[in-house]
């Protein structure tokens, strides 16, 4: 779907051909999937028909905007600037990886079908990705986004080498953790707790970071309200073994991170 309505016109349509997964984009195909769970999963319900259209939006990420990096082989999904797919994944894309296997675990064929297996797979691959954004840094944290050309993976350019204590990685390792219990998905997490805290920490809280290539740089004097309500979060329910929040049967979490009990849970 198109990022933009226009409303201008006699019937509200489409203002645009631009299709991200990332700014102004992502949030919309979390609730389509995350309305119907919140509505208990139903195959015949209101909610039904954003499942559908989840699914129908998915398809066309494997379509369309899925892609593998020339260099080192790494999955990522693209954006659409209306003529071609840019090769280029933002950081708020990674919310893609645990979306795709939170989709997988409620698909209604069942985990086992082959498009349940399809997500799955892609959201690993989008996760170890995400992952390497910060890996390949030299403070151990993400940028705003980065770049694959030709034989150069995770290119960084002064206009989006900064750091602004995003979540969305974090939310796909707590995801994918909960519906794998792979242990991977803890220790990168724990990685990138440790960069945060090394680098981003202030004498008073966090800061955002100007330029990942460089720790030594100074932090700009900010800090994100995301990052209590949803980085730090994430972080601490991925290596908590007794939250009582079960995103596999009774809660579900709204885009900022707040756990709501899914209605048929009361």
């Amino acid at each position: 779907y198109p990022i933009y309505v226009t409303t201008d016109t006699p019937s509200p349509e489409f203002g645009s051909k631009k299709i991200s997964m990332g700014a102004m984009g992502d949030s919309f195909y979390e609730y389509m999937l995350k309305v119907w769970i919140q509505g208990g999963r139903k195959a015949k319900s209101w909610e039904s028909k954003y499942r559908r259209m989840y699914d129908r939006a998915m398809d066309g990420v494997h379509a369309k905007l899925k892609k593998v990096s020339n260099k080192g082989g790494y999955t990522f999904v693209g954006e659409f600037n209306g003529v071609q797919v840019a090769d280029k994944m933002d950081h708020l894309s990674c919310f893609l990886g645990g979306n795709l296997a939170l989709g997988a675990y409620t698909h209604p064929d069942g985990m086992d079908s082959p498009n349940a297996q399809r997500d799955l797979k892609l959201g690993k691959a989008l996760a170890y990705t995400c992952y390497q954004m910060y890996a390949h840094m030299n403070s151990g944290v993400a940028p705003e986004y980065v770049t694959f050309h030709g034989d150069r993976d995770f290119g960084v350019a002064g206009g989006n080498s900064y750091y602004i204590l995003r979540p969305e990685t974090a939310e796909t390792l707590y995801i994918l953790y909960t519906i794998t219990g792979d242990p991977v998905y803890r220790e990168w997490g724990w990685e990138i707790f440790r960069a945060v805290e090394r680098h981003a920490r202030s004498d008073i809280a966090f800061a955002t970071l100007p330029d990942v290539s460089d720790p030594n740089k100074a932090k700009d004097d900010k800090m994100e309200s995301f990052f209590l309500a949803e980085t730090l979060k994430y972080l601490y329910l991925l290596q908590d073994p007794d939250s009582e929040i079960d995103i596999l049967n009774k809660h579900v979490f709204n885009t900022e991170a707040h756990p709501l009990r899914r209605f048929d849970r009361f």
